[in-house]
Protein backbone atom coordinates (compact mmCIF):
# COMPACT_ATOMS: atom_id res chain seq x y z
CA UNK A 1 0.00 0.00 0.00
CA UNK A 2 1.54 3.48 -1.12
CA UNK A 3 1.50 6.39 1.69
CA UNK A 4 1.74 9.62 0.71
CA UNK A 5 2.73 11.86 3.99
CA UNK A 6 2.50 15.71 4.14
CA UNK A 7 3.49 18.08 6.77
CA UNK A 8 2.95 21.20 6.30
CA UNK A 9 3.98 23.42 4.52
CA UNK A 10 6.32 21.08 2.12
CA UNK A 11 7.40 18.01 3.29
CA UNK A 12 6.08 15.19 1.58
CA UNK A 13 7.33 11.55 2.25
CA UNK A 14 6.31 8.34 0.28
CA UNK A 15 6.15 5.10 2.04
CA UNK A 16 5.72 1.61 0.67
CA UNK A 17 3.90 -0.64 3.54
CA UNK A 18 2.15 -4.05 3.88
CA UNK A 19 -1.91 -4.20 3.63
CA UNK A 20 -2.62 -6.99 6.15
CA UNK A 21 -6.19 -6.29 6.67
CA UNK A 22 -8.36 -4.05 4.63
CA UNK A 23 -11.45 -3.20 6.37
CA UNK A 24 -13.90 -0.06 5.97
CA UNK A 25 -13.22 0.69 10.07
CA UNK A 26 -9.41 -0.25 9.80
CA UNK A 27 -6.86 -0.25 7.64
CA UNK A 28 -3.54 -2.48 9.06
CA UNK A 29 -0.73 -1.80 7.64
CA UNK A 30 3.07 -3.40 8.40
CA UNK A 31 6.06 -1.11 7.58
CA UNK A 32 9.42 -2.91 8.21
CA UNK A 33 12.82 -0.92 7.99
CA UNK A 34 15.26 -2.56 6.15
CA UNK A 35 18.43 -3.24 6.80
CA UNK A 36 20.06 -0.09 4.98
CA UNK A 37 17.16 2.09 6.02
CA UNK A 38 17.83 5.07 8.11
CA UNK A 39 17.13 4.76 11.71
CA UNK A 40 13.25 6.39 12.57
CA UNK A 41 12.06 8.89 14.78
CA UNK A 42 8.77 7.68 15.91
CA UNK A 43 7.39 9.48 19.01
CA UNK A 44 9.70 8.55 22.27
CA UNK A 45 11.46 5.95 20.74
CA UNK A 46 13.80 5.55 17.80
CA UNK A 47 12.89 2.40 15.49
CA UNK A 48 16.13 1.09 14.40
CA UNK A 49 16.86 -0.64 10.80
CA UNK A 50 14.25 -4.40 11.20
CA UNK A 51 12.31 -2.74 13.54
CA UNK A 52 8.91 -2.45 12.57
CA UNK A 53 5.60 -0.69 12.99
CA UNK A 54 2.11 -2.08 13.09
CA UNK A 55 -0.19 1.00 11.14
CA UNK A 56 -3.33 1.37 12.48
CA UNK A 57 -5.49 3.83 9.91
CA UNK A 58 -9.28 4.70 10.42
CA UNK A 59 -11.05 6.16 7.61
CA UNK A 60 -12.73 9.30 8.52
CA UNK A 61 -11.16 9.76 11.48
CA UNK A 62 -8.41 12.03 12.33
CA UNK A 63 -5.79 9.93 14.04
CA UNK A 64 -3.77 6.90 13.49
CA UNK A 65 -2.02 4.40 16.03
CA UNK A 66 0.96 3.09 15.64
CA UNK A 67 2.81 0.25 17.58
CA UNK A 68 5.92 0.09 17.46
CA UNK A 69 8.80 -2.62 17.73
CA UNK A 70 12.60 -3.21 17.72
CA UNK A 71 14.18 -5.11 15.74
CA UNK A 72 13.96 -8.04 17.95
CA UNK A 73 10.02 -7.80 18.41
CA UNK A 74 10.20 -6.05 21.64
CA UNK A 75 7.38 -3.64 22.16
CA UNK A 76 8.63 0.28 22.36
CA UNK A 77 5.20 1.63 22.88
CA UNK A 78 1.95 3.21 20.77
CA UNK A 79 1.92 6.45 19.17
CA UNK A 80 -1.45 8.12 18.34
CA UNK A 81 -0.15 10.35 15.31
CA UNK A 82 -3.17 13.24 14.35
CA UNK A 83 -3.75 13.26 10.66
CA UNK A 84 -6.37 15.74 8.43
CA UNK A 85 -8.86 12.74 7.74
CA UNK A 86 -7.33 10.55 5.02
CA UNK A 87 -8.96 10.44 1.81
CA UNK A 88 -7.90 6.80 -0.26
CA UNK A 89 -7.23 7.56 -3.81
CA UNK A 90 -7.08 4.09 -5.89
CA UNK A 91 -4.03 2.69 -3.88
CA UNK A 92 -2.59 5.53 -2.12
CA UNK A 93 -3.47 6.89 1.04
CA UNK A 94 -3.11 10.23 1.47
CA UNK A 95 -2.04 11.57 5.45
CA UNK A 96 -1.49 15.01 6.15
CA UNK A 97 0.40 15.63 9.71
CA UNK A 98 -1.17 17.71 12.38
CA UNK A 99 1.45 17.77 14.18
CA UNK A 100 0.19 16.38 17.80
CA UNK A 101 1.25 13.57 18.66
CA UNK A 102 0.56 10.77 22.23
CA UNK A 103 3.44 8.67 23.12
CA UNK A 104 2.56 5.69 25.30
CA UNK A 105 5.93 3.41 26.69
CA UNK A 106 5.06 0.66 27.89
CA UNK A 107 7.12 1.87 31.71
CA UNK A 108 5.76 5.18 31.80
CA UNK A 109 3.08 7.39 31.67
CA UNK A 110 1.35 8.64 28.83
CA UNK A 111 2.39 12.15 27.24
CA UNK A 112 1.68 14.75 24.99
CA UNK A 113 4.28 15.75 21.98
CA UNK A 114 5.31 18.51 19.85
CA UNK A 115 3.08 21.07 21.49
CA UNK A 116 5.35 23.65 20.35
CA UNK A 117 5.33 22.63 16.39
CA UNK A 118 1.89 22.83 16.57
CA UNK A 119 1.09 26.50 17.71
CA UNK A 120 4.39 27.18 15.26
CA UNK A 121 2.24 26.02 12.48
CA UNK A 122 -0.61 28.21 13.80
CA UNK A 123 1.09 30.89 13.99
CA UNK A 124 2.53 30.84 10.40
CA UNK A 125 -0.62 29.71 8.81
CA UNK A 126 0.35 26.55 7.58
CA UNK A 127 -2.87 25.12 9.27
CA UNK A 128 -6.69 26.88 9.62
CA UNK A 129 -8.14 27.90 13.00
CA UNK A 130 -10.29 24.84 12.97
CA UNK A 131 -8.09 22.53 12.45
CA UNK A 132 -5.89 23.86 14.91
CA UNK A 133 -8.40 23.47 18.04
CA UNK A 134 -10.22 19.95 16.48
CA UNK A 135 -6.41 18.56 17.28
CA UNK A 136 -5.85 19.87 20.60
CA UNK A 137 -9.13 19.38 21.66
CA UNK A 138 -8.87 15.66 20.35
CA UNK A 139 -5.32 15.08 21.67
CA UNK A 140 -6.65 16.29 24.63
CA UNK A 141 -9.51 13.51 24.84
CA UNK A 142 -6.62 10.71 24.01
CA UNK A 143 -4.32 11.66 26.48
CA UNK A 144 -7.21 11.54 29.12
CA UNK A 145 -8.07 7.81 27.87
CA UNK A 146 -4.99 6.48 27.87
CA UNK A 147 -3.91 7.85 31.15
CA UNK A 148 -7.34 5.43 32.45
CA UNK A 149 -5.92 3.03 30.47
CA UNK A 150 -8.49 3.46 27.64
CA UNK A 151 -6.18 3.89 24.91
CA UNK A 152 -5.21 2.69 22.64
CA UNK A 153 -8.43 1.07 20.41
CA UNK A 154 -9.64 -2.84 20.44
CA UNK A 155 -8.74 -3.54 17.38
CA UNK A 156 -4.88 -2.60 17.98
CA UNK A 157 -4.62 -4.39 21.31
CA UNK A 158 -5.95 -7.51 19.78
CA UNK A 159 -4.01 -7.36 16.60
CA UNK A 160 -0.19 -7.03 17.94
CA UNK A 161 2.98 -8.02 15.90
CA UNK A 162 2.79 -12.04 16.17
CA UNK A 163 -0.37 -11.49 15.00
CA UNK A 164 0.82 -10.57 11.36
CA UNK A 165 1.03 -14.51 10.32
CA UNK A 166 -2.83 -14.76 11.16
CA UNK A 167 -3.34 -11.42 9.35
CA UNK A 168 -1.53 -12.39 6.15
CA UNK A 169 -4.02 -15.41 6.39
CA UNK A 170 -6.95 -13.92 6.41
CA UNK A 171 -5.89 -11.55 4.06
CA UNK A 172 -4.82 -14.22 1.54
CA UNK A 173 -7.14 -17.41 2.31
CA UNK A 174 -10.32 -15.77 4.04
CA UNK A 175 -12.20 -19.21 3.46
CA UNK A 176 -9.91 -21.44 4.80
CA UNK A 177 -9.11 -19.14 7.49
CA UNK A 178 -12.63 -18.17 8.75
CA UNK A 179 -13.20 -22.50 8.73
CA UNK A 180 -10.37 -22.57 11.03
CA UNK A 181 -11.61 -20.08 13.07
CA UNK A 182 -14.94 -22.01 13.25
CA UNK A 183 -13.19 -25.55 13.60
CA UNK A 184 -10.57 -24.21 15.70
CA UNK A 185 -13.23 -22.98 18.30
CA UNK A 186 -15.68 -26.29 18.22
CA UNK A 187 -12.42 -28.25 19.63
CA UNK A 188 -11.59 -25.80 22.25
CA UNK A 189 -15.44 -26.05 23.13
CA UNK A 190 -15.05 -29.89 23.06
CA UNK A 191 -11.73 -29.68 25.27
CA UNK A 192 -13.31 -27.62 27.95
CA UNK A 193 -16.59 -29.23 28.00
CA UNK A 194 -15.03 -32.30 28.76
CA UNK A 195 -12.92 -30.89 31.51
CA UNK A 196 -15.97 -29.03 32.86
CA UNK A 197 -18.04 -32.50 32.86
CA UNK A 198 -15.24 -33.59 34.57
CA UNK A 199 -14.61 -31.49 37.58
CA UNK A 200 -18.81 -31.47 38.07
CA UNK A 201 -19.17 -35.11 38.41
CA UNK A 202 -16.32 -35.48 40.42
CA UNK A 203 -17.66 -32.30 42.59
CA UNK A 204 -21.11 -34.18 42.45
CA UNK A 205 -19.84 -37.83 43.42
CA UNK A 206 -17.90 -36.68 46.51
CA UNK A 207 -20.57 -34.35 47.90
CA UNK A 208 -24.17 -35.82 46.69
CA UNK A 209 -25.44 -39.19 45.66
CA UNK A 210 -26.60 -38.44 43.18
CA UNK A 211 -24.53 -40.02 40.66
CA UNK A 212 -24.86 -43.45 42.11
CA UNK A 213 -25.89 -46.22 40.01
CA UNK A 214 -29.87 -47.02 39.65
CA UNK A 215 -30.43 -43.58 41.50
CA UNK A 216 -33.03 -42.68 38.77
CA UNK A 217 -33.77 -38.78 38.12
CA UNK A 218 -33.42 -37.66 41.77
CA UNK A 219 -33.16 -33.60 42.33
CA UNK A 220 -29.92 -34.54 42.54
CA UNK A 221 -29.00 -35.68 39.36
CA UNK A 222 -31.83 -33.22 37.70
CA UNK A 223 -29.37 -30.58 39.43
CA UNK A 224 -26.25 -32.20 37.83
CA UNK A 225 -27.78 -32.27 34.83
CA UNK A 226 -29.12 -28.84 35.00
CA UNK A 227 -25.37 -27.55 35.82
CA UNK A 228 -23.58 -29.40 32.68
CA UNK A 229 -26.02 -27.63 30.31
CA UNK A 230 -25.76 -24.33 31.68
CA UNK A 231 -21.69 -24.81 31.51
CA UNK A 232 -21.82 -26.01 28.40
CA UNK A 233 -23.82 -23.40 26.95
CA UNK A 234 -21.62 -20.41 28.66
CA UNK A 235 -18.91 -22.44 27.18
CA UNK A 236 -20.37 -22.51 23.65
CA UNK A 237 -21.03 -18.93 23.33
CA UNK A 238 -17.29 -18.12 24.79
CA UNK A 239 -16.00 -20.47 22.72
CA UNK A 240 -17.74 -19.15 19.56
CA UNK A 241 -17.12 -15.64 20.12
CA UNK A 242 -13.26 -16.50 20.76
CA UNK A 243 -12.98 -15.45 24.81
CA UNK A 244 -11.66 -18.27 25.70
CA UNK A 245 -8.11 -19.11 25.58
CA UNK A 246 -6.54 -21.15 22.40
CA UNK A 247 -9.62 -20.14 20.68
CA UNK A 248 -8.68 -15.85 19.19
CA UNK A 249 -6.78 -16.29 16.24
CA UNK A 250 -5.72 -19.35 13.60
CA UNK A 251 -2.08 -19.52 12.40
CA UNK A 252 -1.37 -20.34 9.14
CA UNK A 253 1.44 -23.05 10.10
CA UNK A 254 -1.17 -25.30 12.04
CA UNK A 255 -4.43 -24.87 9.74
CA UNK A 256 -6.42 -27.64 8.92
CA UNK A 257 -7.36 -27.57 5.13
CA UNK A 258 -10.05 -28.70 3.40
CA UNK A 259 -7.83 -30.89 0.94
CA UNK A 260 -6.74 -32.37 4.19
CA UNK A 261 -10.24 -33.21 5.46
CA UNK A 262 -10.85 -34.17 2.12
CA UNK A 263 -8.18 -37.05 2.06
CA UNK A 264 -9.09 -38.07 5.66
CA UNK A 265 -12.29 -38.61 4.91
CA UNK A 266 -11.53 -40.84 1.60
CA UNK A 267 -9.16 -42.95 3.34
CA UNK A 268 -11.55 -43.82 6.29
CA UNK A 269 -14.41 -43.88 3.99
CA UNK A 270 -12.51 -47.30 2.44
CA UNK A 271 -12.37 -48.78 5.48
CA UNK A 272 -16.41 -48.37 6.35
CA UNK A 273 -17.29 -49.87 2.92
CA UNK A 274 -14.93 -52.95 3.25
CA UNK A 275 -15.86 -53.42 6.72
CA UNK A 276 -19.56 -52.33 7.12
CA UNK A 277 -20.38 -55.04 9.30
CA UNK A 278 -17.61 -54.61 11.80
CA UNK A 279 -19.30 -53.26 15.45
CA UNK A 280 -15.14 -51.77 15.97
CA UNK A 281 -16.12 -49.63 12.85
CA UNK A 282 -19.54 -48.67 13.57
CA UNK A 283 -18.40 -48.16 17.12
CA UNK A 284 -15.26 -45.95 16.33
CA UNK A 285 -16.36 -44.25 12.79
CA UNK A 286 -19.81 -43.03 13.36
CA UNK A 287 -18.43 -40.12 16.26
CA UNK A 288 -15.77 -39.60 13.69
CA UNK A 289 -17.67 -38.79 10.71
CA UNK A 290 -20.04 -37.26 12.34
CA UNK A 291 -17.52 -34.74 13.19
CA UNK A 292 -15.50 -34.51 10.14
CA UNK A 293 -19.30 -33.84 8.21
CA UNK A 294 -19.34 -31.00 10.87
CA UNK A 295 -16.05 -29.98 10.14
CA UNK A 296 -16.32 -30.28 6.02
CA UNK A 297 -20.01 -28.34 6.42
CA UNK A 298 -18.18 -25.15 7.78
CA UNK A 299 -15.45 -25.42 5.42
CA UNK A 300 -17.85 -25.51 2.59
CA UNK A 301 -20.28 -22.11 3.82
CA UNK A 302 -17.01 -20.20 4.51
CA UNK A 303 -14.88 -21.16 0.98
CA UNK A 304 -18.41 -20.19 -0.79
CA UNK A 305 -19.41 -17.16 1.15
CA UNK A 306 -15.47 -15.82 1.61
CA UNK A 307 -13.24 -17.31 -1.22
CA UNK A 308 -16.89 -17.01 -3.22
CA UNK A 309 -16.34 -19.81 -5.24
CA UNK A 310 -17.68 -23.67 -5.31
CA UNK A 311 -15.88 -26.04 -2.59
CA UNK A 312 -15.79 -29.06 -4.56
CA UNK A 313 -13.43 -31.29 -2.01
CA UNK A 314 -15.71 -30.29 1.14
CA UNK A 315 -18.71 -30.47 -0.47
CA UNK A 316 -17.37 -34.07 -2.39
CA UNK A 317 -16.13 -35.37 0.88
CA UNK A 318 -19.24 -34.23 3.01
CA UNK A 319 -21.03 -36.66 0.69
CA UNK A 320 -18.64 -39.35 1.81
CA UNK A 321 -19.43 -38.57 5.20
CA UNK A 322 -23.46 -38.80 4.73
CA UNK A 323 -22.91 -42.21 2.73
CA UNK A 324 -20.57 -43.53 5.44
CA UNK A 325 -23.00 -42.69 8.62
CA UNK A 326 -25.80 -44.33 6.59
CA UNK A 327 -23.73 -47.27 5.86
CA UNK A 328 -22.57 -47.28 9.70
CA UNK A 329 -26.48 -46.96 11.07
CA UNK A 330 -28.40 -48.84 8.69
Amino acid sequence: MAIVYRRPPDVVQHFSQELLHDGAACKITLLVLEADDPPLPVGGAVVPSGGAILWFMFPGKSYEVGAVYDADAAFLGYYTNFVQPPRPETAVWHLTDLFLDVWQAPDGPPRLLDEDELTEAAERGWLGAEDVARTRAEAAAVLRAARADRWPPAVVLRNPLEAVPSLRFRRDTPGTFFANLVVGRLIAFGIYALGAISITSVAFSAFTDALQPGAGLTAGRAAWFGLIGVELLVLLVLALAGKLPATRRPRPEEAVTERLLFFGTMVSGAAVMLYPDSQLWKGALTGLYATLAVFLSIFAVSRAVFDRRFPVLAVTGLAVCVVALLVLLL
